[in-house]
């Protein structure tokens, strides 16, 4: 954990040097990640179904 703390605090210090226009770019590409990453996680539930014993032989395609 300690070390994701430091890759954080390296990846601020570089933000503090980043133009207005680079923060906006910066922006926009977390908000369509964590939308992403949303729409990812939405989508899990529409699988559920098939976490079973009988579809267990699949997972390891």
């Amino acid at each position: 954990m300690l070390d994701a703390m430091n890759k954080v605090d390296r990846v601020l210090q570089e933000i503090e040097n980043f133009t207005a226009a680079e923060i906006r770019e910066l922006l926009k590409k977390m908000a369509e990640r964590i939308e992403l990453l949303g729409w990812l996680k939405v989508a899990d539930t529409a699988f559920s179904e098939w976490d079973n014993e009988e579809d267990a032989v699949y997972d390891q395609l």
